[in-house]
């Protein structure tokens, strides 16, 4: 091709790369101002629930692998497709892949990060699709830049799991106050029940447009809407402005996907073993009620499952039945207190407990319970990795663990979606008023704040004069 000809094609390329007249790109820095919804106490993708906690740690960590929209998978911290001989998977890193520590990331803290998940509740069962060693996964470091996984059984789709959301990798620090990861931004809790993101600018994708972001500690409604009519916070969760007339300035609304079911789970060893009795309680729910606490009415986990089989029954008057809340939770506690309001028109006592993390999970373990909620976050897209979630949030952990190996099936997952002994009570699904001039700000498919997309707009730029364009 001749000098001509290149210089013709380049034209043409800039002709089709350049924005618009008037279109203008992202603008760096800035600092987005949020309310938390609720107190942030642990920055750990291995035990995120709720859709704010799985916004946090998206934007503060990296998978080994990331399935895109279109189902495609798209290496991140790994260096491509895993080498697959038999049932072992050898993976090799990203060269020049930097952690939060501005030191690159080795085999060594991929396979502790991995290694790790097996104490959580939540992402153990993922595990499941991986051989053992010993009682423990079977994932071991090759050198500085590899590692090898055994794998459950021949053909599985490694990268997929290793795409899961609760298995993104923390290279190190404290995930109760300032972990190490690799994602967009830097995190630290401020003590307070807040948390502070600072752009990290070696990221292995790209940084993020602003340079902060700060979450800061829940305050009561009209407190919060008052502050982001006020301009002291950049968006609210809870309206427009504070006494839903027209807001000061322009405002747009995020509403996020209803993609995170709510469960309520019983406990069948107690007071409502029986089935007539766990049914009577079933009934006596009313899901339309639920949506005036937040929660999107839907009967199954998700689009093309079927509802979880429940039986009928009488609800047991009289009976005074125990439920386990997260103190630290609103969203839990209104959904318990309607819960509470619907089971007393019919003779049944609900007493609420409000419990730390730490306690609720002790009760849970002991039995000393007979209701509690389960907020199930969907770890990949799809409906087999959606039904593990929710085994494994209702404490069917063995069978999420079996349904690992078979994600893509979707006569499996229909099946044990069907026997997931609970009721779905909705879906969560968050709403976020915000400030006009933020772009590139709104939740994904899963329901998470895309942070590292977010900016804000750029002024208007005046012509010049004698342009022969108006200012």
């Amino acid at each position: 091709m001749d000098r001509a000809l290149k210089l013709a094609a380049a034209l043409a390329l800039l002709a089709v790369a350049a924005p618009a007249r008037g279109a203008l790109g992202p603008k760096h820095g800035g600092t987005i101002t949020l309310p938390a919804p609720e107190p942030v106490t642990s920055l750990d993708p291995a035990r995120a629930e709720t859709s704010f906690e799985a916004t946090l740690t998206e934007a503060l960590f990296d998978r080994l692998y990331e399935v895109r929209e279109d189902g495609t998978v798209e290496a991140v911290l790994a260096a491509g497709p895993p080498e697959i001989e038999q049932s072992v998977a050898r993976i090799r890193l990203r060269q020049g892949a930097l952690h939060h520590g501005t030191r690159p990331i080795r085999a060594r803290h991929v396979v502790r990060s991995l290694q790790r998940t097996s104490s959580s509740p939540l992402a153990s069962w993922l595990l499941g699709a991986f051989a053992t060693e010993n009682g423990r996964p079977a994932i071991r470091e090759v050198d500085e830049h590899t590692i090898e996984i055994g794998l459950a059984r021949r053909g599985l789709r490694v990268d997929i799991v290793l795409a899961a959301a609760p298995l993104a990798i923390v290279v190190g620090g404290n995930v109760r106050g300032r972990p190490l990861g690799t994602g967009p931004f830097r995190g630290r809790l401020d003590g307070r029940g807040g948390v502070e993101m600072r752009i990290f600018r070696r990221a292995p994708d790209r940084p993020p447009w602003v340079n902060r972001v700060r979450f800061t500690p829940p305050r009561p409604r009209e407190e919060e809407v008052r502050a982001f009519e006020l301009g002291r916070l950049d968006g609210s969760w809870w309206s427009r402005s504070l006494y839903g007339g027209q807001p000061v300035r322009p405002v747009e609304t995020a509403t996020g996907t209803a993609a995170a079911p709510v469960l309520l789970v019983p406990n069948r060893a107690r007071a409502l073993r029986d089935d007539d009795a766990w049914g009577g309680v079933a009934a006596a729910i009313d899901r339309r009620r639920l949506e005036r606490v937040g929660l999107v009415a839907r009967r199954s986990l998700g689009p093309g499952l079927p509802s979880p089989s429940v039986p009928r029954g009488r609800a047991p008057r009289g009976a005074r039945l125990r439920m386990l809340v997260r103190e630290d939770r609103p969203f839990e506690r209104r959904i318990a207190e309607a819960l509470a309001g619907m089971l007393d028109e019919r003779g049944v006592t609900l007493q609420v407990e409000r419990l730390s993390a730490d306690r609720l999970d002790a009760v849970v373990a002991r039995g000393d319970w007979d209701l509690r909620l389960a907020m199930v976050r969907p770890p990949l897209p799809g409906r087999g990795p959606l039904v593990g979630a929710a085994l494994a949030a209702a404490g069917q952990t063995d069978r999420a663990r079996t349904l690992a190996t078979q994600l893509g099936d979707a006569s499996v997952a229909a099946e044990a979606a069907r026997q997931l002994d609970v009721l779905v009570l909705g879906h969560e699904r968050l709403l976020l008023h915000h400030r006009a001039d933020l772009r590139g700000f709104g939740f994904d498919g899963q329901g998470r704040l895309t942070l590292a997309d977010a900016s804000f707009a750029r002024a208007p730029v005046a012509a010049p004069t004698g342009s022969g364009e108006a200012p």
